[in-house]
């Protein structure tokens, strides 16, 4: 199976802002070059839900998220979506005994779609701050390797930060660091095997 693929390497981001009860559906999604945009009416689809089904729908379609923004909401619940998306997470606010404190799951087969549940009336901020912990403890494997990545970020002074994020978000969407980091170094073997093909041309 080919890892990469043109479509998660053109990720995308995902914006979220209210619309209103004149709207034709609960939500609208329509696309702006190089983003999506999702219009939702408050009164008929909560926040949770119109920024998962949205994930859901782009990723069924083969497109990769590559951060979720609130426009015109609360900035502590904006900074939250965000960085919980940056994870590949949806983040849902739950009521009941189920969590007493913020938690990550995997409910399913694709590790897209994990969730950070939030108890209701929970401090944001504190959630926040949970967060990488929170995914360390769903997800133990996929935090290592993308520790091991950020220090790569930090190592090569910047330098391939873009190709390393990319290889974070394949490690995260696959569960298979091994996995990719040997397509990787197949992609970059190949590379460098033409460029050396093609140098006595290049130089006649």
């Amino acid at each position: 199976m080919t890892i990469l693929t043109r479509e998660r390497l053109c990720a995308v981001s995902l914006h979220l802002r209210q619309g209103n009860a004149r709207q034709a559906n609960a939500m609208m999604l329509r696309s702006e070059w190089d983003r999506f945009i999702v219009a939702y009416d408050p009164e008929r689809a909560s926040l949770d839900t119109a920024a998962m089904l949205a994930r859901v729908l782009l990723t069924s379609k083969g497109i990769t998220v590559s951060e979720v923004i609130l426009e015109g909401h609360d900035p502590d619940l904006t900074a939250l979506y965000r960085a919980a998306s940056k994870l590949l997470l949806g983040v849902e606010t739950t009521s009941g005994r189920r969590f007493t404190e913020p938690t990550v799951r995997v409910l399913s087969q694709d590790p897209t779609q994990a969730t950070y549940f939030i108890p209701e009336g929970w401090d944001l901020s504190d959630a926040l701050e949970r967060l990488p912990d929170a995914f360390a403890a769903a997800r133990p494997k996929v935090a290592r390797n993308l520790k091991r990545i950020e220090q790569a970020k930090k190592d090569s002074g910047g330098k391939i930060n873009h190709a390393l994020d990319v290889v974070a978000v394949l490690v995260m969407e696959t569960d298979d660091p091994d996995g990719v980091y040997d397509e990787m170094l197949q992609l970059l073997n190949q590379v460098r095997v033409e460029r050396t093909t093609a140098a006595p041309a290049t130089a006649a």
